[in-house]
């Protein structure tokens, strides 16, 4: 059992008794896009991101965009107390599930194992678009068994996560890949960027290079703001660099802030 809750097509229910058509034919094929956010006491930072986010990928997957969707995330998210994980998936039959669950604090920050893997680009879909087809992606972390699996582009360089951003420091500046279509928009990574420049960290909007060497290597998401890799590929990397530590403690001012 959970302490959760769900709404889908607008009817609350707790989240282990919510229940989606078994015909639908968007979740029967993947035919859904989604968005996950961070709720802190029911707040959510930077919603109208995460909406605009949601709804470009819509606009791709030719998946319909509801109204009153904003009512009905802060509804189930006003629902939990503390930290929640909020999902939103739409499905391109038009079925909407609108959920939250608590979300344990020592995940933030803590550390995650991760390997390398081939960035695979879609024919059909945009790499900015976060839909549901992502069998392959749970298969291949499934099978490394590990937290996540980081994207290598062409030349080389880091892209993404599986279901996270990656950040870099290497001689003192941070790295991230360009949110130039090949891979989703990451609102954390967006605001450790902010929270980066701000404390005068040059940042650089290039992926680093996946052979290294870098100072730290990270990833980032709504849950688990900036985690240090621990291992990669099952090699232990070194922790405890300075910038990342500072721009965790950001992160972690910034959600403070957030709640007030």
């Amino acid at each position: 059992m959970t302490d959760g809750w769900a709404r889908v097509n607008g009817r609350l229910s707790p989240l282990d008794e919510a229940a989606i058509p078994a015909t639908d034919r968007g979740f029967q094929t993947g035919w859904t896009v989604f968005e996950t956010a961070l709720a802190l006491d029911g707040r959510i930072p930077h919603l109208d991101l995460h909406l605009a986010r949601l709804a470009a990928s819509c606009a791709e997957a030719l998946v319909p965009m509801p109204a009153g969707l904003a009512d009905e995330i802060l509804d189930v998210a006003g629902r939990i107390p503390g930290r929640a994980k909020v999902r939103v998936q739409l499905s391109g039959t038009g079925v909407r599930v609108v959920m939250a669950e608590p979300v344990s604090l020592a995940r933030f920050g803590a550390p995650v194992r991760c390997v390398r893997g081939p960035l695979a680009e879609d024919p059909f879909l945009s790499g900015a678009v976060k839909h549901g087809s992502r069998a392959g992606w749970m298969a291949a972390v499934e099978r490394a068994g590990v937290d996540d699996v980081l994207f290598v582009d062409a030349d080389g360089r880091f892209t993404e996560g599986t279901t996270c951003g990656v950040i870099a420091v290497v001689d003192g500046k941070v790295y991230a890949a360009p949110a130039d279509g090949r891979i989703l928009a990451s609102t954390t990574v967006t605001r450790l960027l902010e929270i980066a420049e701000e404390q005068g960290i040059p940042v650089v909007r290039q992926g680093a290079l996946a052979a290294g060497p870098w100072d730290g290597l990270y990833i980032a998401s709504a849950t688990r703001g900036l985690a240090p890799v621990a291992t990669l590929d099952g090699e232990a990397l070194p922790s405890g660099e300075p910038v990342g530590r500072a721009l965790l403690e950001g992160l972690a001012r910034a959600m403070e802030q957030a709640r007030l």
